[in-house]
């Protein structure tokens, strides 16, 4: 059973001060004014807590977090405090900055806070949980501080909307390849250095490299990350689905962790030689040497940082001849026996900022390393709070490179809308269905050609696997069986001459639905398929076939035809699906009130179910051929491309196969004549 402390003695006033600024403030203030919004807050509550006495023992400080928002972090170690009974009044100047949310000011400050003990006073809406007179004023505050933030969200989401249409870019950050445009946050400009990674992922990837592959290759030349990319340069990245990478008590599993340090001045003076032992430790004594630890990143203009191989030093008796100063990126020994901070002086709310790369190759005895600091400043210990982190460094992954080659957004169109959220006051995220997305075409520079994109689309569906060197056969999902129409795979290797074999996959089956038994030598195949290659280059410098590749203009014109039809009948299929929601709709309320029986509402039940499906399925279709008429136009329009980009090949690869071949069709062989039919489908007509 909880004891209620109530009542608690005048001397007892510790205080906390809650300060908090979010986007919904935004609009209201101009940008002097945001800058100073935090420091007035504070100024204004500490006069107020000096008037009356009160002994501050605390400031917890929120930017960028809506008062809707229960995750907020310093929110939540504030009431963590409270819960622990080391605080006696919270202090705050209105409401609506500790919450704007009517559930969490019913369950804080009217009931935890009563239960706890703790006071909650406000200084401009003098609200004070200790006064019955002041609870009816604040649960009409609470309500329409939540009507306020549901009509700020409603309207956000339809501000989103109508830019999503436009094809302005909403997102906080640009996606991977691209930079927000300085003179307009809303549309997106290559980024020079991510741009040159994204169009190696699509080159590597044509190659015949595979995802895990490029992925790889990628990590091996120390290539950021998307994630660790956004991070690097400034991204807060409050992403759920990677909570759990973001937030480690210790080191555990084998791995690569960045470990971030933090130190706000929250004193009312300015501190001088502040100094600061840290230690990675297996024991909570000693510092361990058995990961490679690098220092990457520090506000070097304030602090200084320094290891020393040296052991037993007193943090009390700093002297810089027993330390060696570390610069961004250097290695730390493991000779080390601590890494030491020096600031000279940190004035007040200025914050020091340090990172360490952690690299764990192993960890047989499942040894857990935790990070400790020990803080001096001023010639004397105090209680100092620097605030840690550890997280997992993320890697390049088979699904980033898959994401980067699936996106729209580098061949210059716009998809968004692709996931929203339940609500303002719950975050859960929802995957939206293709339909629901916003898409806007050529809005900004393409870093991939068109072409190219879609042939990778196309061979991405095709689901190919890569051989054990980490590369994809040429032929990969290319050939098949006339007979059954299986594929051809690999089925054998002669080891005096090097050379493999194709064959039906219908042989793992035991030719239980082909007798197309017949082997193929994957050379003669290659040399086949080279020599019509090679022909049709030949052929392409003759004036018929190029005044036939001039014609094919008006073809092109023909799809834009044909994609216009589509999209007629597509929105007219989403019109009459909406119009079937509001005939559902009445049908329910006609069979509520009485005005349809039973046995009528059912059978109309079943026709509108019959013709949504209808519908549906047709929708599905139209998309499907949207796709491949999108597809066979942009190979269409490539085709000049193609033919001027070789003279004449002497190997094949998986680009020059994927280019020029849609699939190859293998025959039953004729053992009478000693050949078989083999037909080439191209990706474009000859």
């Amino acid at each position: 059973m909880k004891v209620i402390r109530l009542n608690r003695s005048n001397n007892l006033k510790r205080t906390v001060l809650y300060l908090r600024l979010s986007d919904e403030d935004r609009n209201k203030l101009t940008e002097d004014e945001l800058s100073e919004s935090i420091k007035n807050q504070e100024l204004m509550l500490r006069e107020y807590a000096l008037n009356e006495g009160y002994n501050i023992v605390g400031v917890y400080s929120d930017e960028d977090w809506s008062g809707g928002d229960n995750t907020r972090p310093e929110f939540n170690k504030m009431l963590k405090e409270c819960e622990l009974g080391k605080v006696d009044i919270v202090l705050c100047k209105t409401q609506a900055r500790f919450a704007r949310d009517s559930e969490l000011i019913e369950k804080y400050i009217h009931n935890k806070f009563q239960e706890w003990g703790v006071i909650f006073k406000t200084v401009v809406d003098r609200i004070d949980n200790s006064k019955r007179e002041t609870k009816k004023t604040s649960q009409i505050l609470g309500l329409t501080d939540e009507w306020t933030l549901e009509d700020i969200s409603l309207n956000i989401r339809e501000t989103f909307k109508a830019k999503r249409k436009a094809g302005e870019c909403t997102a906080s950050f640009a996606v991977y390849g691209y930079l927000k445009d300085p003179e307009n946050k809303n549309h997106l400009i290559p980024d020079p250095l991510a741009s040159l990674n994204v169009k190696r992922i699509y080159d590597e990837y044509l190659k015949g490299y595979g995802l895990d592959k490029i992925a790889n290759n990628l990590n091996k030349d120390k290539i950021l990350s998307p994630i660790e990319y956004k991070m690097a340069n400034g991204s807060k990245l409050k992403i759920p689905l990677l909570k759990k990478y973001f937030d480690y008590d210790y080191i555990e599993k084998a791995g690569t962790y960045i470990i971030s340090v933090n130190f706000t001045n929250k004193e009312n003076k300015i501190l001088h030689n502040l100094i600061s032992f840290n230690y990675l430790t297996t024991d909570m004594k000693t510092f361990n040497n058995k990961c490679d630890i690098t220092l990457k990143r520090s506000s070097f203009d304030r602090t200084k940082i320094y290891y020393s191989e040296k052991e037993n030093l007193d943090i009390q008796k700093f002297k810089k001849k027993d330390f060696i100063l570390l610069k961004e990126n250097d290695l730390i020994p493991k000779t080390a026996k601590v890494i030491a901070t020096l600031t000279k002086e940190l004035d007040r709310t200025h914050l020091i900022h340090y990172q360490f790369e952690i690299k764990l190759k192993e960890n047989l005895k499942h040894e857990k390393y935790y990070f400790n600091i020990l803080g001096y400043v001023d010639n004397k210990n105090t209680n100092l709070i620097f605030e840690k982190n550890i997280r997992r460094k993320m890697k390049w992954s088979e699904q980033s490179i898959k994401k980067i080659l699936k996106d729209e957004v580098y061949i210059g169109n716009m998809v968004q809308f692709k996931t929203t959220t339940v609500s303002y006051k719950n975050h859960t995220l929802i995957k939206n269905a293709d339909k629901d997305r916003i898409r806007k075409n050529n809005t900004h520079e393409a870093i991939i050609e068109p072409s190219i994109w879609y042939s990778v689309q196309k061979r991405l569906k095709e689901k190919a696997r890569s051989l054990q060197n980490g590369t994809i056969h040429i032929f990969s999902n290319k050939v098949f069986c006339l007979t059954c129409q299986n594929i051809f795979t690999k089925c054998g290797r002669n080891l005096e001459s090097g050379y493999g074999y194709l064959c039906c996959k219908d042989k793992n089956h035991n030719w239980a639905n082909c007798n197309n038994k017949k082997w193929l030598r994957e050379d003669d195949l290659h040399n086949l398929v080279l020599t019509k290659i090679n022909n049709m280059l030949d052929k392409y410098y003759d004036n018929n076939i190029l005044n036939n590749l001039n014609n094919q203009d008006i073809d092109h014109n023909l799809f834009n035809d044909r994609l216009n039809i589509l999209e007629k009948e597509e929105i007219k299929i989403n019109k009459d699906l909406q119009n079937k929601k509001i005939y559902l709709q009445k049908l329910y309320e006609d069979r509520v009130s009485g005005l349809i029986p039973e046995k009528e509402f059912f059978i109309l039940m079943n026709k509108y179910q019959d013709d949504k499906e209808v519908l549906e399925d047709r929708l599905k279709i139209i998309k499907k051929e949207e796709e491949t008429t999108l597809l066979k136009q942009n190979l269409l329009k490539s085709q000049k491309d193609i033919f001027k980009k070789y003279r004449h090949i002497d190997k094949l690869n998986i680009e020059i196969v994927n280019e020029f071949i849609d699939k190859i069709v293998i025959g039953s062989y004729n053992e009478e004549k000693n050949t078989r039919d083999i037909k080439i489908i191209w990706n474009f007509t000859i």
